[in-house]
This record gives structure tokens, sequence and C-alpha cells, in this order.
């Protein structure tokens, strides 16, 4: 499986991450909610096809007496990874399931817009179709696995060149002379899905022969 003992709080292969009993044992929850799926190890279930067990837990809320899973802490998580599940069309179909609206849509992008809590097995069910791009974000196996440190990389370079205000623009081309030369914005996305973007991204611009290599890549 692609879950990583460092990244799970899996250690030498035990799972640390069910609640103590007051002797110091793990217990795993009775509760009938709580799918014996759980007590499979990570290495003993399908990555392309269910989400680890191992990460299953960490969105369990202890607090709850029938263990639902939290889904905004897992949006968070997921969020963090670089994902954008409220506009990543390869999580439009679970999202549309978490969603707290009765007509199973998805209509607010935001946690506003999800469950709170769901049962363990609606859950599986919800993620099975994209379990293996969730086991891999989860795990940190992405291209980038410290995303987050990457973006305060990149918004350091934002700052830094946000003050200059040498060049021109070329004059030769109207869409491109007519052009505020003082919008800046920086926008990344990785082969694994993971995006971040900065400054005026938001307003549209004539990409020009940047067009090239997107016709050369749908072509290829």
């Amino acid at each position: 499986a692609v879950v990583s003992t460092q990244s799970t709080g899996l250690k030498n292969g035990k799972d640390d991450l069910l609640p103590k009993s007051k002797s110091g044992s793990s217990t795993p929850n009775s509760k009938s909610s709580r799918s014996s799926y759980l007590d499979i190890p990570a290495d003993g279930t399908d990555d392309k096809k269910t989400l680890s067990p191992s990460l299953l837990r960490l969105y369990i809320d202890e607090m709850e007496d029938d263990g639902r899973v939290y889904i905004r802490n897992f949006l968070r998580h997921l969020k963090k990874t670089g994902l954008r599940p409220f506009s990543d069309f390869r999580l439009t179909a679970m999202m549309n399931k978490l969603s707290n609206d009765p007509s199973g849509v998805l209509t607010i992008n935001s946690e506003i817009g999800c469950k709170k809590f769901m049962a363990v097995e609606e859950f599986i069910e919800a993620t099975s179709p994209v379990a293996y791009l969730l086991n891999k974000a989860l795990s940190s196996n992405f291209v980038i696995p410290e995303f987050p440190d990457f973006c305060k990389e990149i918004a350091k370079i934002y700052k830094k060149l946000l003050p200059m205000r040498g060049g021109l623009n070329a004059q030769y081309i109207p869409q491109l002379a007519r052009v505020n030369p003082d919008y800046l914005g920086i926008s990344i996305c990785t082969v694994d899905g993971q995006r971040f973007s900065i400054g005026d991204v938001n307003i549209p611009f004539s990409i020009q022969s940047c067009s090239k290599a997107l016709n050369y890549a749908i072509t290829v």
C-alpha cells in the first residue's frame, strides 16, 4: 500500500492511532458503525480501491459515540496537500456525496456546504472511486510532499517581484500593449494536480504563443 509509517502514525508495523485503554493498550471501538474494515492492516487493502484504514482512523472523531468521520478535518488536510476539493474535477463525485444538500449535489463550494460528520461505511463508499488519489495525497507521496512550505517560498518570490517596475509591454501586439503593466500573478499546478495561485490570477489575459505548448500536449 501507499501508506508510509512516518505520515500515518504507524510504528514498527503497529497502529498507535486507536484510543488507549487505562492500561495503555489499544482498544478498538466496538460500535457497529465502526466497520471491522478498520482492523485490517494497511497492507491488507487495495490502495487503488479503498482509503487506507490507517489514514481513515485519522479522521474519525473519538469524541463521537458512534465514531463517525469528521469531514471538515478530512477536507482541511486534503487542501494542505495542494488539492482543491471544491474545484478539482477528479473529486466532483466524491464531493457531491459529502454535500449536506438534500439534492445530493454540492451547491456551496466550501466546508459549509458539506456534512460535518459521516458514518464510516458511507465515507468509505464516497471516497472509494478516488481512493488511489487520496491515499497518495494524504500519505505525502505527491511530487511535492511538503506543499505548504513550497507555497511559502513561492509567496516570497512574488513579494520580491511585486515592487519591480522595469520593462515594457510588447507594443506591436494590441492585446499585450493595452494590459496594465502592474499586474502580477503566479499560478502553479503540479503533475499530481497540486495547485497554488497568488496575485492577479483572476484577470483574463492573452496567452499568445504559450498556446503552442498546450496544443502540442493535447496533440501528443
